[in-house]
Formats: C-alpha cells, structure tokens, sequence
C-alpha cells in the first residue's frame, strides 16, 4: 500500500551549523540484540560507525542506538526502523556513510525485497542527515520538514566540507570518517503534524520545533514508541545553542505536548532508550537555561 498523508510538529562544533544556515541566507530567523564487547567494537568497527546497540522495541520496531558522534559513545546517535506489511521506515540515517550502510544492512536481514521504503528526517543537522544516501539510493522516499528541501537543495557539498573543516580534518580523516556524503531535497515535506498510514499502520510524525524550527518527532501508537529526535537528550543537557529563551519556551511548550502521549519508550536523539521520565528532565534543564538568562 502506498503512502497516504493526512496532515493535522553537540555541541560547539555542530552549533556552527547555524552559522553558515544564516549566512547562507535559507532562514531569516528493549532487547539488545547486538552489543558488542569495547575490543570487539574497536576491532569490527570503521571510524564513521561508532558502537551501534540495536534494542527490538515491538515485533515491527527498532531502534538503534550509540551510531558515531565526533563527541564520544556518550552522545551516540539514534535512529530507527518500522516494518509495515509492505513498506519499511527509518527514521534518522546517522552522520555517515557507515551509520546509513549499517541501518540498511539490519533492514535487508528481515525485509521481502520489494517493500516501500522510507526515510524520516528529524531535522537537517549532519549527525541525523550524512547517512542518508544509503538508503536514498535503495529508493526510499525522503520525508522532512520544508525547510529541508531548501537546505539540501542549497548546501550540496559545503556542509560536509564545513563539517571536515570544523572537526580540523584533512581529507583523508574526513573520508574515512563521513564516507561519500550525498543529500538530497525530500521528497514528501512537512511543517504541521502528520499521520502516515502504511498498510494500515500509522506513524505520527510531529512538529516539535525547539531545538531547531524543522525539528520532528516520530510516534508510533501500536509499540507506544516516541522516537524524539533532538527534542530529547537522554543523560545529557539539551543541546540549547541554536536558540535562546524564545526558542527554549517553545521547545518546553512541544516537550509538555509530547508528554501527553501514551509512551512506553522514548528512542532520544542521542543516548540511551528512555522512559518518559527524561522528557521532565529536559524540561527541567531547560527551564534552568531560561533563569540564567534573568
């Protein structure tokens, strides 16, 4: 069954990002089913990979957790996958090649062949996007917010080079790292809330703006599964430097909406799989970073 849409929502060198957004002139404004021991992961894995953890959440659902971060296992990126009948949806591709090659190599292991395929963006920063070709020229239909289609349309290869050349890369440590980067604009945009009915399934795709503007959630009713994107940080603080007290309030406003869903676990942007309880202590972080600003 084909998409249907009925619509109704780290760090210093990465807040860079919103510098060259603005120059550029596009805005104006849980089973863990493998784990690897550290020497094993150190052995196995490519530079760009990290130390992925896949975590079963339902019979359909996956996440993934601990993909690479220049910053360390402790701001690991995640992402996800939802199996419909006839269609698979990931959610996030990781910051490189290597992350997108491995979220499609856990796909391939239980797909069909000739499923419809999806990607959810969460928002267009490099760590969720770099991975994204992997599974683009698989033939997934890309799924962002609009202000992504500008983005992508506009960057084309400066974002990764910015990112080589903030990180203090040459190009040998940026390939080995990100891998072949490609983008491309999405193909299915989004600036209000969301249903997709895949095969009778429906995935909720919310605007949560906060974080950035093009910030999305993903909710999945049948598994009680939030994956929050960067609207939640397990164990860390909230990455606040790309806004200020108007942004924060706003991101608290989404984060007090989201709470209202019947949740079991939360898939965060980055860290561990979470209960509920991490989206209050977001808040609580949040509302701190306000007072500082009293």
């Amino acid at each position: 069954m084909r998409l249907k849409i009925r619509c109704g929502l780290v760090l210093t060198v990465l807040a860079l990002e919103l510098i060259l957004l603005c120059s550029s002139g596009i805005l104006a404004e849980d089973d863990t089913i493998s784990s690897p021991g550290p020497m094993e992961e150190q052995m196995a894995n490519p530079p760009g990979l990290g130390n992925p953890e896949v975590h079963q959440i339902a019979v359909n659902v996956y996440a993934v957790t601990g993909l690479y971060h220049p910053a360390g296992d402790d701001v690991g990126v995640s992402a996800g996958i939802i199996f419909a009948d006839n269609s698979i949806v990931f959610i996030d591709a990781g910051m490189s090649v290597a992350s997108g090659e491995f979220l499609w190599q856990l796909a391939e292991e239980m797909m069909a062949g000739d499923e419809d395929l999806y990607l959810i963006l969460t928002h267009r920063h490099s760590d969720h996007v770099f991975g994204m070709r992997v599974v683009k020229e698989q033939g997934a239909k890309v799924i962002a917010h609009r202000i992504l289609k500008d983005w992508f349309g506009q960057m084309g290869d400066r974002y990764r080079q910015f990112i080589v050349s903030k990180m203090g890369w040459d190009a040998e440590r940026g390939d080995e790292i990100l891998g072949e980067v490609l983008l491309f604009p999405p193909d299915h945009v989004i600036e209000h809330d969301t249903v997709l009915t895949l095969d009778g399934e429906e995935i909720h795709v919310l605007a949560t703006p906060g974080h950035l503007y093009d910030e999305l959630s993903v909710y999945h009713p049948n598994s009680k599964t939030l994956f929050a994107g960067d609207a939640v940080y397990q164990g860390i603080p909230p990455h606040t430097g790309f806004g200020g007290p108007e942004e924060w309030r706003l991101w608290i406003s989404q984060l007090e909406r989201l709470k209202q869903l019947e949740i079991g676990t939360v898939v965060p942007g980055h860290g561990k799989l979470c209960s509920k309880n991490e989206i209050d202590r977001n808040i609580a972080c949040l509302k701190d970073e306000i007072s500082k600003t009293k």
